[in-house]
C-alpha cells in the first residue's frame, strides 16, 4: 500500500484564555496564578485552525505484492544495464553525502545499490513536476544534468552523482519542486516499496540475531527482558580483517564487543593467552567503569565481525548509574518472587523500591539484635543467625517480613561477609503501600478481581441485524464513508450506537484489506473503561460496517480550548487516563500510534474515552517491532521515520506531546509547519524548551522523560515506575480507574451532539440506498473473499 497523506482540518475554536484576569484566577488551588497581564501576553494562543496529516505506509504486504502495486509514476524510461565498477563507486560515493543513506550500514547500502534500476529521460523532459500528487522513486544522476525548478524559477542545477527525490522513499506526498533534464540524462533509481521492504527485512533479521547474542551473555543477566531488548536495538556490527587490532592493551576502554563471526586472539605482553570464538565477549568492564584494556585483541581470521556497544549508548538506554539499575532490578525481583509481598501491585512495589535505602555492612556486623523493625533485601552477601549459624537470607532474598506483627528476635542476625542491604522501616513501608500489609493485600485482591471482571466482560451481539437499525442523524464523514447515529427499536432500554460505513471499493483501490482486518482484530480484542466499545460488524454489497459505542461528549481538542491552559491537576487527570489506556493496550501487545486530542473523547461525565483504532496494531511477533510510517506528524515519535523499526514507547512520546500542549498551549515542535518532513526534522534536531510562564519543575522533568529521544528511557523501566513518578505524588490511580475522581470538565449539554430520543428517524437500509455509493467490483480485489469475516 502506498503512503497516504490525509489532511485533517482542525476546527474553528475560540481563544483558550479567560476573558478577564479575575476569571482566570477564580480557583488558585486548581489553576496556576497568572499574576500580570504581561505574563498572559507571553502565552501563545491555541490556533483557531490547524492542519494535520496522517501518514501511512503499511509494511504488512509482502514485497511481491508491493511491487505489483507500485507504479513508477515519474516520467522516465526503464532500461536494462549491468552495473559497472564505476557505477558501484558512483552510487556508494553519493550515498555518503545523502542524510537518508548515511544512517545505513555498508552492508545495507550495498544491498540497496544492487536493487537500483537504470532509466533515462530526454532533453527538456520533466522527470516530475511541482505539485504532482504521487511520488514513487528516488533518483541519482549517472550522466547529464537536471534543473530543480520551484514556482517556475530554476533554483539549482544537479550534475553527475547528485541525487533527488529522497522524500519519496519515506512517504507519498506532493512533489515540492519540478525536475527537468538538461540534455539527455541517465539515472539510477529505486522505488519506495522495495526500498522500505529491504530495510525492514535487513533490520528485522539483524535485530533478531543481535538479541540472541545478548540473551546468552552473562554480562547482561541482571537486566530485564525489555532492557536487554533495548541493548539489542543499538548494537552495531564492525568488520575486521586477519591481524587487525580490535582493542589495544593499556588503551582507555569505552566499548564492549560480542564476537558475531570468526575468532580472535587475546594477547597480553606480546604472548597469546587464549582464543575466543563466536558468541564470546570481551571488554565488559568498559561499560561499568573507567578502565584500561588488560590485553590486546586481534582478528584471527580473514572475516571477523563483532557486535559493539559503547558506554555512551548503554548510558542512553539505562542511565548513567548501571550499578543502581542492577540493584533496582534485584529489589523488584526479590519482592515479586516473595510469597506474600509478591501480592502487592506493581505500583506499590515500585514505591517501596523508591523508598529503600542502601547500606554496606562489614563481615560480622550485627544487622538485627533483639528487634526487627525494618524490611531488608540482600543485594550482595548473606545474612546468618549468630548462634545457630543458619542462613537468614542470601542474595536476592527478603528478610524481616515475618516480624511485622512480632518484632522480637531471639537470635541476632549478622553479616556473614561483606553485605549490601536495601532497607525500609516498617512504619515507612506501611505509609508507602497505604496501610497494614494484610489489609492492603486483601484490598488489592478485591480491586484486581473487579478490574479483571470489567476488562473480561464481553457480550454476544451476534443477534443484531443491520436492517433492524434506525438512522437518527449523520454524525460525520470519514475517509471511507459516513458515520451515523443509530438505534435498535428492539433494545429495552433504548441504546444509541455509532455505525461506521466503510466503502469496499475504496478499501480495495488503496489495498487496505489487511489494514481493515487489523482494525477489527484490535477492536474485538480490547475491553477497558477508557476505550470505545465495539459491538459487531456487518456488510452489504458495497460497504463494511462497524457498530461501535456512541460516546456522548466532546473531543478533548475542544475541551482544552474551553478550559484554557490546564492546571497540574487537570493535566494529571487527562494524562493519567491516557497512561491507563496505553498501559492496557501495550499489555495486550497493541501499539496505538496516533494519540492526539482529536482521537480522545471526553464523555458526558467528564471521563476520557480513546476512540479510533484504525492505526492500532498487534506487535506479538518475536521482535515486537514495526516499520509502518503512521500517525500525525506533530505527535509522532522521532524513531518512526528513522526506518530502524519502533515499538510501544512511540505512544509514550505522543502522551508527552499532549501534556506539553495541555500546559503550554501549543505543541513543542514545528508548531507553524505543515510539511511532514519539516516537522520530522524539527523533532529530530530541536531541543525541548518551555515558555517562561510554566514554573512547575516536576511537570517539566516528567515531560522531558516522556519526550526523551531515546525510546527506552521514556517509560522509566515500567508503567508502575511511570505512575510512581514524583509529579503524580498523592494521585489516586484506583480512583481514576474506577471513575470516582472528580473530572476537571463536564461537557455542557449544548456542546454535545443531541441523540434525538424523540426523533423517529429513517431505516438505515433506506438511508444507505440514498447514498451515491461507489460500486464495489469483486473482481478488482486480489482476494475476492477478503470481506468474509465481516
Amino acid at each position: 500500500m502506498n503512503l497516504i497523506v490525509q489532511s485533517q482540518k482542525r476546527k474553528e475554536t475560540p481563544s483558550p484564555y479567560p476573558k478577564t484576569m479575575e476569571e482566570g484566577l477564580r480557583s488558585s488551588k486548581k489553576r496556576e496564578a497568572l499574576e500580570t497581564k504581561e505574563i498572559m501576553n507571553q502565552m501563545p494562543l491555541w490556533k483557531k485552525q490547524k492542519w494535520k496529516y496522517l501518514l501511512l505506509y503499511d509494511e504488512s504486504l509482502n514485497v511481491e505484492a508491493r511491487q505489483d502495486q507500485e507504479e513508477i509514476v515519474e516520467n522516465i524510461q526503464k532500461s536494462n544495464k549491468k552495473k559497472s565498477p564505476f557505477d558501484y563507486q558512483l552510487i556508494l560515493n553519493s550515498f555518503t553525502t545523502n542524510s537518508l543513506f548515511q544512517s545505513l550500514s555498508q552492508q545495507e547500502q550495498e544491498a540497496i545499490l544492487e536493487q537500483m534500476f537504470y532509466c533515462t529521460t530526454s532533453d527538456g523532459q520533466f522527470v516530475f513536476r511541482q505539485g504532482d500528487l504521487k511520488a514513487s522513486s528516488f533518483f541519482l544522476i549517472e550522466r547529464g544534468q537536471c534543473q530543480i525548478i520551484i514556482d517556475g524559477e530554476v533554483k539549482k542545477v544537479l550534475k553527475q552523482s547528485d541525487s533527488f527525490g529522497e522524500r519519496a522513499l519515506l512517504y507519498n506526498a506532493p512533489r515540492s519542486a519540478s525536475v527537468r533534464a538538461v540534455g539527455d540524462c541517465a539515472l539510477w533509481a529505486i522505488d519506495r516499496n522495495l526500498f522500505r521492504k529491504m530495510i525492514e527485512d535487513m533490520r528485522m533479521h539483524e535485530f533478531e540475531e543481535n538479541r540472541q547474542f545478548v540473551e546468552n551473555l552473562k554480562s547482561f543477566e541482571f537486566l530485564t527482558f525489555d532492557q536487554r531488548t533495548a541493548i539489542s536495538s543499538v548494537l552495531f556490527t564492525v568488520q575486521f580483517k586477519k591481524g587487525e587490532i580490535i582493542v589495544q592493551q593499556d588503551e582507555t576502554a569505552t566499548s564492549f564487543f560480542i564476537i558475531k563471526k570468526g575468532s580472535v586472539s587475546v594477547i597480553q605482553n606480546d604472548n597469546e593467552i587464549r582464543k575466543m570464538k563466536k558468541g564470546e565477549s570481551f571488554g565488559e568492564m568498559a561499560l561499568f567503569q573507567n578502565s584500561k584494556r588488560g590485553a590486546t585483541v586481534k582478528a584471527a581470521e580473514e572475516d571477523v565481525r563483532c557486535l559493539v556497544i559503547t558506554r555512551d549508548e548503554l548510558t542512553k538506554i539505562l542511565g548513567d548509574k548501571i550499578q543502581v539499575i542492577m540493584f533496582t532490578n534485584k529489589q523488584i525481583w526479590a519482592i515479586q518472587k516473595h510469597q506474600v509481598l509478591g501480592q502487592l501491585t506493581e505500583l506499590q512495589i515500585q514505591k517501596i523500591v523508591q523508598n529503600l535505602n542502601q547500606f554496606n555492612y562489614e563481615q560480622g556486623v550485627v544487622v538485627f539484635e533483639d528487634k526487627v523493625q525494618k524490611l531488608v533485601i540482600v543485594l550482595k552477601g548473606e545474612l546468618i543467625f549468630t548462634g545457630s549459624k543458619m542462613k537468614a537470607a542470601s542474595e536476592g532474598q527478603v528478610f524481616g517480613d515475618a516480624y511485622f506483627n512480632k518484632q522480637q528476635l531471639s537470635d541476632p542476625v549478622i553479616a556473614k561477609d561483606k553485605c549490601i542491604l536495601a532497607e525500609i522501616d516498617f512504619k515507612r513501608f506501611e505509609e508507602v503501600i497505604g496501610g497494614a500489609l494484610d489489609q492492603v493485600i486483601n484490598k488489592n485482591q478485591k480491586i484486581s478481581e473487579k478490574h479483571k471482571k470489567q476488562e473480561s466482560q464481553k457480550h454476544d451481539y451476534s443477534h443484531l441485524k443491520l436492517e433492524e437499525f434506525i438512522s437518527l442523524k449523520k454524525l460525520g464523514q470519514g475517509q471511507f464513508g459516513n458515520v451515523y447515529l443509530v438505534k435498535n427499536p428492539k433494545d429495552n432500554p433504548i441504546h444509541f450506537y455509532a455505525l461506521k460505513c466503510i466503502s469496499k471499493a475504496q478499501i480495495v483501490d488503496q489495498h487496505l484489506e489487511k489494514h481493515l482486518a487489523q482494525e477489527k482484530q484490535v477492536l474485538t480484542s480490547v475491553h477497558h473503561p477508557f476505550l470505545m466499545r465495539y459491538y459487531c460488524s456487518f456488510k452489504d454489497s458495497n460497504h463494511v460496517f462497524f457498530l461501535v459505542e456512541f460516546i456522548k461528549g466532546m473531543e478533548l481538542f475542544d475541551v482544552i480550548r474551553d478550559i484554557g491552559l490546564l492546571s497540574a491537576f487537570d493535566t494529571q487527570f487527562y494524562i493519567g487516563s491516557l497512561i491507563l489506556c496505553i498501559e492496557y493496550l501495550n499489555k495486550q501487545k497493541i501499539v496505538y500510534r496516533d494519540i492526539k486530542p482529536e482521537n480522545i473523547m471526553v464523555d458526558e461525565k467528564g471521563y476520557v474515552r480513546l476512540i479510533d483504532m484504525g492505526t492500532a496494531k498487534f506487535l506479538n511477533h518475536k521482535s515486537g517491532r514495526t516499520y509502518t510510517i503512521i500517525g500525525t506528524p506533530h505527535y509522532m515519535a522521532p524513531e518512526i521515520l528513522q526506518g530502524k523499526g519502533y515499538t510501544f514507547p512511540v505512544d509514550i512520546w505522543s502522551i508527552g506531546i499532549c501534556m506539553y500542549e495541555f500546559m503550554c498551549g501549543q505543541v513543542p515542535y514545528a508548531e507553524e509547519a505543515e510539511d511532514p518532513y519539516e516537522i520530522y526534522e524539527d523533532i529530530q534536531k530541536k531541543q525541548l524548551s518551555y515558555p517562561q510562564f510554566l514554573k512547575d519543575r516536576k511537570a517539566k522533568k516528567f515531560m522531558e522523560q516522556l519526550l526523551n529521544k531515546t525510546p527506552e528511557l521514556r517509560l522509566g523501566g515500567s508503567y508502575a515506575s511511570l505512575k510512581a513518578n514524583s509529579w503524580f505524588d498523592q494521585f489516586d490511580w484506583d480512583k481514576l480507574y474506577d471513575k470516582e475522581m472528580k473530572a476537571p470538565y463536564m461537557p455542557p449539554q449544548q456542546k454535545m451532539p443531541a441523540t434525538g430520543k424523540d426523533v423517529q428517524g429513517t431505516p438505515i437500509m433506506k438511508e444507505l440506498q440514498n447514498l451515491n455509493a461507489q460500486v464495489y467490483k469483486k473482481e478488482k480485489a486480489k482476494d475476492p473473499n477478503w470481506d468474509q469475516e465481516y
